[in-house]
């Protein structure tokens, strides 16, 4: 009987062994089929396209434009002047056009060829008119307002959202292994807690059953024999918590993965040996600054302000645009007429805007955006600050973990050695029930700790890959 009973003791706290998955295989399957996953994927993939729509602007463009046009001049029909006679005039343009973004002044340098066919109906076919205007070549630049440049501010926001959207793509990948490896551990930790409810049940079924059999001769009082029928009652009742948080755990789980819910015999092998993180925290920032997704964010937002505030400040005074126009050009009546003996022609126009009263409009708009330019500013040093504070605790927390871990380890070992000696002693009549429980309990307490520290030294592990991005 005392064999058995220690047999019974030390052998009802190993863990029932199945096919057992791993922290990393859980973080692959969670990056590769999580709703979140495939969503920062798209996010990507559709800043990648509207980085190559933007890319694709800024190279040249051949539009071939098509303007029918009807016009109806109805008059006093009494009054025979030729300038107020009725008439209908239908007319047709088209234009072929080669354009190009003049990247490092701002403006806008095109060529291109153009014919004009109009033809007016006034109900006297003697009087009847059409005409041909063509313009076999026209060249010129247009820049509505000198000294600004939207292209170059343009080109710096869109690289930044393109990289922007690449850091989020990373980060949220990341984020999903920090939220895969909470669940992982929580199935975890719910497996350990069902394990030592179940070797704790049938301890307390084992020990009163042992303690009947004594009573039946008078070993035992009723007092003890009590004791243990309470004892078998409260871990009966653990037993069935444990499980319905097990079942709970694993149900999330399977959730997060978008997979079925795996049966209740399916075990999680969790990770003892823990990765050595050789990062100082000056290299640590460096590395999350230059990986933080948020910090690029703001740097778009950034300047976009900067942008409108360069915009507004051109714009508080006199604007001045300039326009050149050449080319060659005849007026024919017939389509091939129009095509002989072109003219050379030149129009150069320059506009000055000068706002004599606008009650301080474009001054305060300047303002305005100059203050929203700050405001950028600061918001952007307040997202490095978060992020110097998120670095700095994450590393204090990581090595504290890291700490706890081994002692936890530790007082794992004690407590199993303590619990093995008393489950002797007990066995054989050197100590009560109540040392027996003390010490069970723990063991209990010490696996529970260790279970804990594991779970917060991945966790923190993890969430320092994403910040940092480190392999």
């Amino acid at each position: 009987m005392r064999k058995y009973l220690i047999g019974l003791l030390l052998l009802c706290g190993l863990p029932l062994l199945s096919r057992a998955q791993s922290l990393d295989e859980i973080i692959r399957l969670a990056q590769d089929s999580t709703l979140t996953a495939f969503q920062s994927r798209y996010a990507y993939e559709f800043q990648i396209q509207k980085n190559a729509q933007f890319e694709a602007l800024r190279k040249p463009q051949l539009e071939l434009n098509v303007a029918p046009n009807y016009q109806r001049m109805i008059n006093d029909i009494s009054r025979n002047y030729v300038y107020l006679r009725n008439y209908n005039r239908f007319s047709t343009a088209a234009q072929l056009k080669l354009s190009q973004k003049v990247l490092g002044l701002g403006g806008e340098a095109y060529v291109g060829s153009q014919v004009l066919w109009s033809e007016y109906f006034t109900g006297d076919t003697a009087n009847r008119l059409r005409d041909f205007v063509a313009t076999p070549l026209i060249a010129g630049y247009q820049q509505s307002l000198l000294g600004y440049n939207p292209y170059r501010w343009e080109k710096a926001a869109e690289d930044q959202r393109l990289e922007a959207a690449r850091r989020q793509l990373s980060y949220d990948l990341h984020l999903i292994a920090e939220e895969a490896t909470r669940r992982f551990f929580r199935l975890a930790c719910a497996q350990g807690m069902l394990d030592m409810c179940e070797r704790n049940k049938q301890t307390a079924d084992t020990l009163y059953a042992i303690a009947r059999e004594k009573a039946s001769i008078a070993i035992v009082t009723l007092a003890e024999l009590r004791s243990l029928e309470l004892q078998r009652l409260n871990a009966a009742n653990a037993l069935l918590s444990a499980r319905n948080e097990e079942q709970l755990a694993r149900e999330s789980l399977a959730a997060y993965l978008r997979i079925p819910v795996p049966a209740a015999g399916s075990r999680l092998a969790v990770p003892t040996a823990t990765d050595q993180v050789l990062l100082t925290d000056d290299e640590a920032l460096l590395m999350a600054r230059a990986h933080s997704a948020a910090l690029q964010q703001q740097q778009v937002a950034l300047t976009e302000a900067r942008h409108q505030e360069e915009k507004a400040r051109k714009e508080r005074g006199p604007k001045i645009g300039v326009g050149l126009d050449l080319g060659m050009q005849q007026l024919g009546s017939t389509f091939v007429g129009a095509y002989q003996h072109p003219q050379f022609y030149m129009v150069g126009t320059v506009t000055l805007s000068v706002p004599l009263m606008d009650h301080g409009a474009a001054r305060k708009g300047h303002a305005a955006a100059a203050a929203w330019t700050s405001r950028e500013e600061m918001a952007l040093q307040e997202v490095d600050r978060a992020l110097t504070e998120d670095v700095h605790t994450t590393l204090d927390n990581l090595r504290s973990h890291r700490q706890l871990l081994a002692r936890t380890a530790e007082a794992v070992a004690m407590a199993d050695e303590v619990f093995e000696l008393t489950a002797e002693n007990y066995a054989n009549g050197l100590c009560d029930i109540n040392t027996y429980s003390l010490a069970q309990n723990r063991r209990d307490e010490a696996y529970n700790q260790h279970l804990s520290a594991l779970a917060n030294y991945w966790t923190t592990y993890y969430h320092l890959l994403t910040l940092t991005q480190h392999e």
